[in-house]
């Protein structure tokens, strides 16, 4: 049964009692979401061990990017490959420089670790947190030792063509300039040197 149709008079009345249900759902409906949105907030606290989650968590999505391991061990072992490696995957992340040296360290294994853990340890405490530039400076003058940065700066700068092709050799040479930036600084310069005969 459908009830009596509405006339003019009886419209404005109906329109103001539904406009003050509406109201009054609303108010209840607020009402009772403010208890738990107040209970949510409280939730949302840090809690005292957050940041060693964090840590835990940044350690995670760096193990998936299947960052390089070094053992140190390894007379193979391309030291400056791995710095470089390593440091594109932390910077991908957009870690502090603190955050960068402790997460490479988890890469190091076998010698590598135990030079790590001894030279950590014999820092002196007032020498303040382990910085990016910090870790690969120690790293590097220990394990890339500078006999063979020249040894691969030569090798860069009297690199002979030989049998390669233009392609190859400017590869090669791509490949060999992370080991003499200051020769390289600029692909003009690069260029330049290379058309010349300098390299």
């Amino acid at each position: 049964m459908n009830p009596p149709p509405l006339m003019d008079e009886n419209i404005s009345p109906a329109l103001f009692q539904i406009a003050q249900a509406i109201t009054t759902q609303a108010q209840a409906a607020t009402a009772q979401a403010q208890p738990m949105t107040s209970q949510a907030n409280r939730e949302v606290v840090p809690h005292p061990n957050q940041q060693v989650a964090t840590m835990a968590s940044r350690l995670r999505d760096f193990a998936k990017m299947n960052p390089p391991t070094l053992y140190g061990s390894m007379v193979e072992e391309d030291l400056q490959e791995f710095i470089d490696e390593v440091y594109k995957i932390l910077l991908a992340m957009g870690l502090s420089t603190s955050e960068k040296a402790e997460l490479a360290t988890y890469q190091l294994k076998d010698v590598a670790q135990a030079w790590y853990v001894q030279w950590r340890d014999n820092r002196p405490s007032r020498g303040g947190s382990v910085t990016w530039e910090i870790f690969k400076k120690a790293f590097l003058d220990l394990f890339f030792l500078r006999e063979m940065r020249v040894a691969k700066v030569v090798e860069f700068i009297s690199l002979p063509q030989g049998g390669m092709s233009v392609h190859e050799y400017s590869l090669k040479l791509t490949k060999l300039s992370k080991y003499a930036p200051s020769l390289v600084s600029d692909h003009r310069d690069e260029m330049i040197c290379f058309v010349t005969g300098v390299l």
